[in-house]
């Protein structure tokens, strides 16, 4: 770590010249550590733009919602509510179920069947990765605010072994934010949705341990 040397020495005396000097102690004065990179250093100006412009987004999908698929939107609870995000917004390492909410596309409105997705946590950061599906987004997940990560990745195509990093071929980068939404419950909110939906959301619900002798409990949603 840079140090940087500070020598302190008396000052002369008042009324007269010193014949000498008496050096004083030495102080040794450590350089700030260097603030870790924000989402935004990385993020480009386009990704940035969506994301700040995600509760216009929001309202819009909502508002576009066939009235026939009303009942279906209202089922989903906290999950499609923009605003139901709480604080503390990280998912703990680990596996998950995901399941896609789209907004827009030919059905107006749909859900899929989860699919696995993973989290974990390393020297790096945290990453993201859907496993299994047609719709593979993953990366890294970033701090933001009190209620919401970012999360800056791409999509691999099914059955690659990886997919491009965040940047090198921007016709398949994805970002979004993740936020807490209930107790075991979380969501990741793409800004921009597959084939030619208006939102993907994810629904994030960790898939519990198998503790023996124990029977894993999810509290019910209020």
């Amino acid at each position: 770590m840079f140090r940087a040397a500070l020598a302190f020495a008396l000052l002369p005396c008042a009324l007269g010249a010193c014949t000498t000097r008496t050096a004083g102690p030495v102080g040794i004065v450590e350089a700030p550590p260097a603030p870790p990179i924000g989402w935004r250093a990385i993020a480009s100006a386009a990704d940035q733009q969506r994301i700040a412009e995600l509760p216009a987004t929001w309202a819009r999908a909502v508002a576009a919602v066939p009235r026939r698929m009303q009942a279906k939107l209202r089922a989903e609870t906290k999950l499609v509510e923009p605003t139901a995000a709480l604080e503390l917004p990280a998912p703990p390492p680990g596996p998950y179920r995901c399941r896609l909410i789209r907004f827009g596309g030919r059905a107006g409105f749909a859900t899929f069947p989860p699919d696995f997705c993973y989290v974990d946590g390393g020297d790096k950061g945290v990453s993201f990765t859907k496993q299994t599906g047609s719709n593979l987004p993953g990366g890294w997940l970033h701090a933001d605010t009190a209620t919401r990560q970012v999360f800056l990745g791409s999509l691999r195509a099914a059955g690659a072994e990886g997919a491009p990093g965040y940047g090198d071929d921007p016709a398949q980068d994805v970002a979004g934010v993740v936020e807490r939404v209930s107790p075991f419950r979380w969501r990741l909110v793409l800004t921009r949705g597959g084939r030619g939906a208006l939102l993907d959301v994810y629904e994030l619900v960790p898939v519990p341990p198998e503790v023996p002798g124990a029977t894993p409990a999810v509290p019910a949603e209020k």
